[in-house]
């Protein structure tokens, strides 16, 4: 069933009021949740992956979270973050004003919602024999869609039934858990409840969709014309341990998303007693600027619906005219992707890539502001060392570790031989920015462009190494 409102904050709303219920159950059926005994007061160590979008931050978190003594997110941030008052209804970017820090978000929610997403990575064949990581996983499922689809009415009960059908179909048939196997073979059966669910927004090879759901055409709009919470491509969750409360003083927390650039005043506020690292992840303009350009006209990455911004400000503005994107779909006139900086007005009708080059220098500037100005300890690297060679990405990632700290870890089990596709709009290859070569290189003559890649250590005369 389909919310009769129009207004995203009613979608965030209800989205809150469904998984408050969830919550509420989990607690009556095991009173012994982390959260609620601890707060994020007592993370004592947090390391955030800051870049700009589509500088390989998923890549490098997915490699990360292998390390024993971290633990993270399933995902991003961000849907905690919409969740609990820090949505664009009541900011104008993804800047937090310092008079906003205070006032505006709901901490016990915050807590709550970061708590219970924590864990770390286990050996996923492990749910095939433990019933009580199957329930765990259940209970992740429902909370996770909720996200994913906020205008849908879920029915804790049903879902609840058909996760549980799918995962007893799924066990049956498999000796190992491939969750990309499962997640196909549970969208098939709430798709029979809720036709809304769409796989192809899921972090699925699009081969395997096709294959499993011939019937379905492939989407290119967003999933909903109101609001999103959590951005497509939607995570895939995985079987993982929930924390003890030990956990949060004695383990790293792993944290990444693009906006946390320009909210590093707030993450100090949500661990107010937690050393903060930052491991700066640079990569060359043109390679970024081309992935934030394919992501743009991808059935990805849509942040947020300027519609009601443009119907509620009695403004000039009306709706996005960005060549390139805004001329091709209808919805482009209002859906605005990746991350929002600070001055997005003045961009509303530039070209596309214009548009993806001031998201790349704005969230670089961002970082490279806070790294400069405060007393951080960062380390800074490149995403060409993580994806050059494996003999680079070997000395690249123990150097990381190292940084981390945290004790010692013997990085040959991190599986740095074979790297995931993650978030990827196409399979990876080098040099793909050259096949727009045309519109990207005049960029570069942008003063503030030019003046930031140089002082990433990327120079124009080395274009054989912008991978």
């Amino acid at each position: 069933m389909k919310l009769k409102t129009d207004s995203p904050i009613d979608y965030i709303k209800k989205v809150s009021e469904f998984r408050k219920s969830v919550f509420e159950k989990i607690e009556n059926r095991n009173g012994n949740q982390v959260w609620l005994s601890a707060s994020l007061k007592e993370v004592k160590r947090v390391v955030l992956i800051n870049s700009s979008s589509r500088s390989g931050s998923s890549l490098l978190f997915a490699i990360l979270k292998k390390v024993p003594q971290i633990y993270s997110l399933s995902g991003e941030e961000v849907p905690f973050y919409k969740l609990n008052g820090l949505s664009f209804d009541s900011l104008s970017s993804d800047r937090i004003p310092e008079e906003l820090m205070e006032i505006s978000w709901d901490r016990y929610g915050m807590f709550r919602d970061f708590l219970s997403d924590f864990s770390t990575v286990r050996n996923q064949d492990d749910i095939i024999n433990d019933g009580d990581l199957q329930n765990q996983y259940i209970d992740g499922l429902i909370l996770r869609f909720s996200l994913q689809w906020p205008q849908i009415r879920f029915s804790h009960s049903i879902f609840k039934k058909i996760a549980n059908q799918a995962l007893d179909i799924y066990l049956k048939n498999h000796r190992i858990f491939c969750k990309e196997e499962f997640y196909l073979g549970l969208l098939r059966l709430l798709r029979k409840e809720y036709p809304a669910i769409n796989p192809y927004y899921y972090d699925i090879p699009q081969e395997m969709i096709k294959e499993k759901f011939s019937e379905i055409k492939v989407p290119v709009g967003p999933p909903n014309n109101i609001v999103m919470i959590e951005e497509p491509p939607f995570i895939l969750l995985s079987p993982n341990r929930k924390l003890s409360k030990s956990d949060l003083s004695e383990k790293s927390l792993l944290l990444k998303s693009s906006v946390n650039c320009y909210r590093m005043n707030f993450i100090e506020q949500l661990f107010p007693n937690a050393e903060i690292k930052v491991i700066y992840l640079t990569r060359n303009p043109l390679a970024s600027i081309n992935g934030l350009y394919d992501g743009w006209l991808y059935r990805g990455f849509f942040s947020h619906n300027l519609n009601f911004f443009f119907r509620r400000n009695n403004t000039s503005l009306k709706e996005l005219k960005i060549s390139g994107y805004s001329d091709k779909y209808v919805w482009a006139k209002w859906w605005w992707n990746f991350d929002l900086p600070v001055g997005w007005q003045e961009y509303i009708d530039k070209s596309l890539q214009e548009v993806c080059a001031f998201q790349w220098y704005s969230a670089n500037k961002a970082v490279h502001e806070y790294i400069r100005n405060g007393k951080i300890k960062y380390y800074r690297t490149r995403f060409e060392n993580i994806i050059k060679s494996f003999e680079l990405r070997v000395r690249e990632i123990k150097k990381i570790v190292e940084f981390i700290g945290n004790g010692q870890y013997s990085i040959e089990k991190l599986g740095l031989d074979k790297l995931p596709v993650i978030q990827a709009t196409c399979y990876p290859r080098f040099y793909r920015w050259k096949e727009k070569k045309n519109i990207l290189l005049p960029l570069l003559d942008n003063p503030g462009i030019s003046k930031m890649y140089r002082q990433l250590g990327y120079e124009r005369k080395n274009l054989k190494e912008w991978l």
